[in-house]
């Protein structure tokens, strides 16, 4: 969607480090506007099209953001009416309970304000020296003008600059789950209701979707509900041969939805690994193996025209989607599951929201997700864990999920399917493993050798 900057400076002139620092992130959009607020405060943003409905400037006050309030037509406009003037604690928490994946900057004078989404959808990060401190959408910004220690804004935090230093206040976070007597039909009945709910919100004043689909579960029932809102339009990518494009077809044809794919060959998969780690600012096998093909549906999205794409992301973290939910129940039984399931939410930014924002972010497609609607969050964290995860080594898991996407017209045989993740049905974690293989590395050896190549590039690769 776009790229925001803020710096506040000690001694010098911050005009110059906002440029610097916008110039960092040409690769989300080459639009760009800044504003002097005073001698030591900087703002700005770049958009890969119009920028002023990302910034809003005033004599000694200026509002910039990143990403969307779903059922705001003028997010600045809103943004404004809360954050230019008032008490900044009570109005970023309104802010912050909007519906909407977004980061935004804030400055009145000789202060920046700062803070993020409640789920972190949008990434933004910060860091400071002896001289400055300075807010990005991504941290190769900030490693630019020679900021190496970074940390992350915190979702549900409010950051505050100034000539005191930096001031963090904690304002909104989940609650950690207090699970309620319900049958397993009021429990699927609530989850329909909520879901269908968040799809309407996240589809608001949009005719149309890409939904990046594998034909599992997750993408599946993301599409059922998308198209009662919408226009949908599946889109599928992995390696050739692989068991995902072999597959999702058939699952099209089943939800009676137009599908495109893309096929990427193999001699190819390095030139986007060098790409991804670059962009997703780490080495990590898991994060690469997920981006890449992500990436991939993003420009494939982007070619069809489509400025949303829908997926399925946050649905294993609430419904225990993943194996390790089940080998974690029957080692240490249902307390354990239910702290695991809930860390996860907590740590999904930094673990999947951030990753995947910053793959897709190039080709000016905004990811959005049904899962991660605040209300869908609060009511599966009551969801009692035995509808999630059966004791017993369950290889299928996220009971309750199934029994919603049934109802809500998801084919028994999408609905059934047990989890492919996303790094194996297209194919890329095997095949990166293979090319490390081919250099007598280790996946791990390989992807660090890649990123101490890359990190240091001024432009995308």
């Amino acid at each position: 969607m776009g790229a925001i900057a803020a710096v506040y400076t000690k001694t010098g002139d911050p005009s110059q480090v906002i440029e610097d620092l916008l110039l960092a992130l040409g690769h989300r959009g080459t639009t760009k506007s800044t504003y002097l607020v005073s001698e030591s405060v900087a703002i700005g943003c770049s958009s890969h099209s119009d920028v002023a409905e990302r910034f809003l400037q005033r004599p000694k006050a200026a509002l910039t953001l990143d990403g969307s309030f779903y059922q705001r037509e003028n997010p600045v406009k809103f943004a404004n009416t809360h954050l230019t003037k008032g008490i900044m604690r009570s109005a970023a928490s309104r802010v912050m309970s909007e519906p909407g994946g977004f980061s935004i900057l804030v400055s009145r004078e000789t202060k920046i304000f700062a803070f993020r989404d409640t789920n972190g959808l949008k990434p933004l990060y910060f860091a400071a020296n002896r001289r400055l401190t300075a807010f990005a959408s991504e941290r190769k910004a900030l490693w630019s003008i020679g900021l190496t220690k970074t940390n992350r804004v915190s979702p549900g935090k409010l950051y505050t600059i100034s000539r005191h230093g930096i001031n963090e206040a904690r304002l909104i976070q989940f609650k950690p789950p207090q699970e309620k007597r319900m049958t397993y039909a009021q429990s699927k009945t609530q989850l329909v209701r909520v879901l269908k709910r968040s799809i309407r919100r996240i589809t608001t004043r949009i005719g149309r979707v890409a939904v990046a689909f594998s034909g599992g579960l997750d993408s599946a029932l993301t599409a059922a509900l998308a198209k009662t809102s919408c226009g949908v339009e599946l889109v599928s990518v992995g390696l050739s041969g692989s068991p995902e494009l072999s597959t999702v077809d058939k699952y099209a044809r089943q939800l009676d939805l137009p599908l495109t794919t893309e096929t990427f060959e193999l001699d190819v998969l390095e030139t986007y690994v060098r790409r991804v780690v670059w962009l997703i600012e780490e080495p990590n096998l898991m994060k690469v193996s997920v981006a890449v093909p992500l990436h991939w549906a993003a420009m494939l999205a982007a070619k069809k025209g489509f400025t949303v794409m829908l997926c399925g992301q946050g649905s294993d973290e609430l419904y225990g989607g993943y194996y390790k939910y089940a080998r974690i129940l029957d080692a240490k039984g249902r307390k354990a599951l239910v702290a695991e399931l809930y860390r996860s939410i907590i740590e999904a930014a930094e673990v999947n929201y951030e990753r995947d924002e910053q793959a897709t972010a190039p080709f000016g497609v905004e990811l959005r997700t049904p899962f991660a609607d605040l209300d869908v969050i609060k009511f599966s964290l009551t969801i009692p864990s035995e509808y999630k995860v059966k004791a017993g080594n369950d290889v299928t898991r996220k009971w309750i999920l199934r029994a919603a996407a049934r109802d809500l017209g998801v084919p028994d045989d999408i609905a059934s399917r047990r989890k492919k993740a996303i790094q194996h049905g297209t194919g890329v974690e095997n095949a990166i493993r293979k090319l490390a293989k081919s250099r007598n590395l280790t996946a791990e050896a390989y992807l660090t050798q890649v990123h101490e190549e890359v990190r240091k590039q001024k432009t995308m690769p």
